[in-house]
Formats: structure tokens, sequence, C-alpha cells
């Protein structure tokens, strides 16, 4: 898939890279995501480095989890390597690692800690296509992005011992974080050259990924796609990527047509349709998603329509614009609303968890 963002991101914070995702992408900006744009049967790190390479801009979700991430400091350095820009967007108050510190410390960067994040995710779209943009040459590729301070802070730096700490760290300090990413990097050589995978007597690059990749089958993986149906109202039970990660799915109704409350309508020839879900967790750890990425609806000829995000129902209220965050045994319930042609009929609705990237879905039947 050709796009222009690679969203680098811890697998605990797929809740606000999703969002990023939606959000770039309501913004006409490509992005690639793991695990959505991870070709089934493909090598998964392999997936990363190719996707990283054909980016033109990294996003990094910096997060207490990203920080302490050797997937994500690979990832960075990669990025890196192959002289791409970052842009990373903090969502917690934390100070970067050394090895992270020493790749992103003169990059710019976006503060999306305090409320709302809708604003921050507004501004962060506008700057990505600003950066864009310009990577472009100044062509525009899409609506013309909100203004950006200029220039962002820098990322903050530990204190250094000073009555209210210095801007800049001690060279010594700096010294000792050069020593320790260097110390990573000759071990990390030196276990590739004894274990690693050899082309032409050179040590293969290193792999990179946001979830650790197993080097044999996992035969619980499932294989192949797999299809629970039930009628409108019926819960199917759904496994997600993660181990244990489990989700009940009720498809409760449709409503067919509906309107927005916020003004907004279809585009010509279109009409807007509502799908309630109610989610429950019955897996074992916390579950997180954003559903509109989940659903799609599909007519009696087959043709999919996925949701409309950002639209708003007079059928009921939505989920929440960044999705939803379930631990074991509560539910969510809210509508998606989905944009299909005035002459489609919709047969069937459809619910794969993960941001549509899990192994199963399961499939509702719509009677008229």
């Amino acid at each position: 898939m050709s796009h222009d963002v690679f969203i680098c991101h811890s697998s605990k914070d797929r809740t606000i890279a999703n969002a990023i995702c939606s959000k770039l992408e309501q913004n006409r900006i490509r992005c690639w995501i793991a695990p959505r744009d991870v070709i089934p049967g493909r090598e998964y790190a392999q997936s990363i480095i190719e996707a990283i390479s054909g980016s033109k801009l990294t996003v990094l979700v910096f997060s207490d989890n990203s920080n302490q991430s050797p997937h994500v400091h690979r990832e960075i350095e990669r990025t890196v390597s192959h002289a791409i820009p970052i842009l990373p967007f903090r969502v917690d108050d934390v100070i970067p690692s050394p090895a992270l510190e020493y790749f992103i410390s003169d990059a710019h960067w976006l503060d999306a800690i305090t409320p709302p994040m809708e604003q921050h995710l507004d501004h962060l779209a506008g700057t990505v296509r600003l950066l864009l943009d310009r990577a472009a040459g100044g062509t525009p590729g899409g609506p013309a992005p909100e203004p950006v301070p200029s220039p962002p802070a820098p990322l903050p730096q530990p204190p250094t011992g000073g009555p209210s700490g210095a801007s800049k760290l001690p060279t010594w300090w700096r010294w000792a974080a050069l020593g320790a990413v260097a110390l990573v990097v000759v071990v990390a050589a030196w276990v590739l050259v004894l274990g690693g995978r050899h082309t032409g007597g050179t040590a293969a690059p290193v792999a990179t990924s946001s979830a650790p990749v197993t080097t044999s089958p996992d035969p619980a993986a499932p294989s192949a796609t797999v299809k629970a149906t039930a009628k409108l109202g019926g819960a199917i039970t759904l496994n997600g990527i993660d181990a244990g990660t489990k989700a009940a799915i009720t498809a409760i109704k449709v409503v067919d047509p509906t309107t927005s409350t916020d003004g907004s309508t279809p585009a010509a020839g279109s009409r807007y349709v509502a799908v309630q879900f109610q989610i429950q967790n019955t897996g074992t750890p916390a579950y997180g998603d954003t559903p509109e990425s989940c659903a799609k609806v599909l007519d009696a000829s087959g043709h999919q329509f996925e949701a409309a995000f950002g639209t708003s129902a007079s059928a009921g209220p939505l989920f929440p614009m960044y999705g939803i965050a379930l631990y074991h045994g509560q539910k969510a319930v809210g509508y998606i609303v989905f944009q299909v042609p005035t002459a489609s009929k919709v047969a069937k609705v459809q619910f794969t968890m993960d941001g549509g990237s899990a192994f199963e879905f399961g499939e509702w039947t719509v009677q008229r």
C-alpha cells in the first residue's frame, strides 16, 4: 500500500495510535500502521522495514510505553538510517530514555498531554500536512493546515542538579548516553554475527517490529480468516490479535436511514445508515480499540462500505472518538455511521477486532 506516514507506536498504545491514524486518513494523509497493514502470510519484521523505508514521515507516539519498548527504539533507528523525518507526538509526561533521546533530541515535537485530545489531533494533522507539502516542494496535498507554532519546544531533558535545571544536558551526560548506545550497537552486532542470518557473508539487517516476532509457527495462531454469523441482536465472541484478547460483539440494530445532528449531509446519491453495537470484554487483558475502524456494512451485491468517521447520528450516541478501553467484563454501547448509496440495500454488518486487523470477523444478517 502506498503511504506517506509511518505510525511508530508501542502495541500498548494501540488505541491512541489508531485515533491518530483515523484523523490523518480523514485528512487524506495515507498512513501505514501495524498490525492493520501487515499483509497476512508475510514476515512481520520485513513488513515493518519496508513500511519505514517507503514513508516520507514517521509519527512517533511518544509515551512511557514507547519509551521503554526496544521495538520502538529499533523502528526509530531504522527511520533515522533512511533519513526520514520524525515527528514525536507526546502523550505522556516522560523524559526520553538515553537510547531514544539519542535519535529524537533534535526533532520538533507536539505535546498532547493536556485535554482536549481532539484539538491536538487536529494540530497533528495540520502539521503533518504542512511537512509533507514542504517535502513535496509546496505542492498542495489536501486541505489547508492550521497554523503551526514555530519553533516547537525541544523534548524535555533530565534535570542537571542546578537550582532550576538547565535546558541542555551536561557534556558528561551526553558522552555517557553516546557510550551506552554504542555499547548496545556493538552487542547487537555481535549477536547478529553469531546467530543472525547471513547474506553473502554479511549479517542481515536488524529486524524491527511493534510486537514480538516468533521464529517458529504458533500452532494456536489462525492461518485463515474465520467467520461467525448471527442475526441482529445475537452476540458473537471474537478473538483479537494479542493472546487472551476476546470480546463478545453484538450488532443490536440498524437505523436506515439516519440523519446527522451536526448539520452534515451525505454525498449526492447517498444516505447515512447507523448501526448500534455492544462490545463486552470477555478476555483476560484490557481491550482497547476504535470501533469505527472495526465495522463495515455490505449491500446485497457484496459491496462494502466503511464507517464515515466523526459523523454524528440522530439515532443515538456514537462510540468515543478516541476509542474504547474496557477491562474484563466491561461493556460499551454506541452507534457507528456509514455512508451508503441510495440504491444499495444493506444486507450484512461485519465487525473485526483490533481496528479491522484480527483474524476473525463476525457477520450479522440484516432482515427486511
